[in-house]
């Protein structure tokens, strides 16, 4: 006995389209279930905090569940707007763990009696 060919082709695709679709839907169901890393912009936090002495905390924290890496940097300008103002660059790199911080003196000790601005303050944390 022979089977018609017409109707087995059909059988076939169908069980070949159903195999396809459950294998993409298992393939979905296991990508959700991976936890989405959260971003290192959303678990750390810069602060300022100014010191009675010429100087300036500059304070980077973090909350993330992996080590991370970062640095700060900034410009330290003396006298500035006067003809013998002279701009600085400084900076520091460190790795916090989570739920540390890491704090970094911005000195304006180098500037004497002369006024001074603290600018160009940058800062970035990286995943270890």
């Amino acid at each position: 006995m022979r089977l018609p060919t017409t109707g087995s082709r059909w059988v076939l695709c169908a069980l070949a389209l159903t195999l396809a679709t459950n294998t993409a839907f298992a393939d979905k169901k296991k990508k959700s279930k991976v936890k989405a890393r959260e971003s290192v912009a959303a678990c750390t936090t810069f602060d300022q905090l100014d010191r009675d002495d010429d100087s300036v905390d500059l304070v980077i924290g973090s909350t993330c569940e992996v080590a991370v890496s970062c640095s700060v940097s900034w410009s330290l300008i003396c006298a500035p707007g006067s003809k013998k103002a002279h701009k600085t660059q400084h900076g520091q790199a460190f790795s916090l763990t989570a739920t540390q911080s890491q704090s970094t003196n911005a000195s304006a000790g180098t500037c004497g009696n002369d006024g001074w601005t603290i600018d160009d303050v940058v800062w970035s944390c990286n995943p270890e």
